[in-house]
């Protein structure tokens, strides 16, 4: 539009425009139609499906079969990171540390026991007492290793690395016990002293060995404390509905309560558990990996909105954005693009490509009453990603595609005549033109796509 032209000429351009398109309507084809090019504001939007998420969400997980000794804290209240919010007790897991503390006493005790007896006797008595480590070690190992699955993605990682190098130190030392009562066995013939140093090298591996398993027992042991890693607002988890939790085949031989340890570090469907289900409550049984309670950080809420690769590139962080959700058809929220995904989403999208996650921050809402959002509803986000101001603009109608580009048809003297341009912006009717049109043109914004270039223009 124009601005600044006083009223009576506004009138007077008024008249000599319909009195203009009254002279041309007659015997023109109203399939057809053709608009002035002039400028405008034109805002191109994504539009991406998502949901309602927490700034951030922690799951407490039991980490092995057990029992609630005490809630610290009630449904539904605030915690600061570092609280304590529950408390786990296990049959089990007490005794796979009484099993690992065994294995500790029984290498401790031969350290001062097999150099002083005779060379077969002591040798009996090493492999003995190795046997029992590294059945107590292999089992603390593989009864935490099968529980890996059924805990959070930030706890696995650290259990998964400190197993690692729990069952590589396991297997160093298991090595140099092996060694050393070789060259015991060898110099038995030759030195006793030799003999008494080679026992007192695998003694003191296999104590290693042990106590390496004990640790890890122990930390099994310290981690049925739950705590708050983050600030937000508690939700317990709900009482688990055939769970159908499965344990791992045994290994023949194991030490008294290894079988015991093994049983509360079961995997299978603990994990799972009944939403709707009543809260857990002091003495309620929780299986390995069971979610004794979440904690939300919703200080920010933010939608995590699926955009599909064909608009991806176009997202960037800091971009403004409008949310619309379901439970709230009559208002709409500001949101503005925190983070955009590198990699695609799991999966393939409904067109058959991919998809990533753009994050956007919650904001204020626009509507009547105060809605308030809460995690998990449903959401229809509206990505700006270019705004062209001042551009000159056309119907959205008008753009015909051709090899190489976008084109529109510009009527000049009686004809249509087909031009190549560029665009800035696609919004949702009108597009912005970056080059190809001058303001005044007049393009074809009804039945492009039945034209050919050259041709008489059919319309009014």
């Amino acid at each position: 539009m124009r601005h600044g032209s006083s009223g009576a000429a506004a009138v007077a351009l008024s008249l000599i425009a319909a009195l203009a398109l009254g002279a041309c309507s007659s015997g023109g084809d109203d399939r057809y139609a053709a608009e002035v090019v002039r400028p405008g504001e034109v805002i191109e939007r994504v539009s991406a499906p998502g949901v309602v998420q927490a700034a951030g969400q922690a799951d407490l997980k039991a980490p092995a079969a057990a029992r609630v000794e005490r809630l610290a804290v009630k449904d539904g209240q605030r915690v600061q990171g570092g609280q304590l919010v529950a408390q786990l007790s296990s049959e089990q897991v007490d005794d796979q540390v009484k099993q690992a503390q065994a294995a500790v006493d029984a290498a401790s005790s031969l350290g001062g026991v097999a150099p002083t007896l005779p060379t077969g006797p002591a040798l009996s008595a090493f492999q003995q007492v190795q046997s029992q480590v590294t059945t107590a070690s292999a089992a603390v190992i593989d009864a935490l290793r099968s529980a890996l699955p059924l805990l959070p993605q930030p706890q696995r990682r650290r259990l998964q690395a400190r197993i690692d190098r729990a069952q590589v130190r396991v297997a160093e030392l298991q090595r140099q016990a092996d060694q050393a009562a070789r060259q015991a066995a060898a110099a038995a013939s030759v030195q006793a002293a030799s003999l008494q140093r080679s026992l007192e090298a695998a003694a003191a591996a296999q104590l290693a060995q042990a106590q390496l398993a004990l640790e890890l027992a122990e930390d099994q042991q310290q981690r049925l404390t739950l705590r708050a890693p983050l600030a937000g607002t508690v939700q317990l988890g709900r009482t688990a509905t055939g769970s159908g939790v499965t344990v791992p085949s045994l290994p023949g031989g194991l030490p008294e309560g290894a079988e015991q340890a093994l049983q509360g570090l079961g995997v299978g469907g603990g994990g799972a558990q009944g939403q709707a289900g009543p809260p857990l409550r002091v003495g309620s049984e929780v299986a390995a990996g069971q979610t004794v309670a979440t904690v939300f950080d919703t200080s920010d809420l933010l939608v995590a909105a699926e955009v599909d690769e064909t608009d991806i590139a176009l997202v960037r962080p800091g971009q403004p954005s409008r949310v619309e959700l379901d439970a709230f058809p009559a208002a709409s929220f500001g949101a503005t693009v925190r983070r955009v995904a590198v990699a695609p989403v799991a999966g393939q999208s409904a067109a058959g490509g991919v998809t990533y996650q753009v994050d956007l921050v919650l904001g204020e809402a626009d509507g009547p009453g105060r809605p308030v959002p809460r995690v998990g509803m449903t959401a229809t986000a509206a990505i700006e990603v270019r705004r062209a101001v001042g551009r000159l603009s056309v119907a959205g109608s008008a753009l015909v595609g051709r090899a190489g580009g976008q084109a529109v048809f510009v009527v000049e003297r009686g004809k249509v005549r087909l031009r190549p341009v560029q665009v800035a912006a696609d919004g949702e009717d009108r597009v912005a033109i970056a080059a190809g049109l001058r303001e005044g043109e007049r393009v074809v914004s009804r039945g492009a796509e039945r034209l050919r270039d050259g041709q008489d223009w059919p319309g009014a």
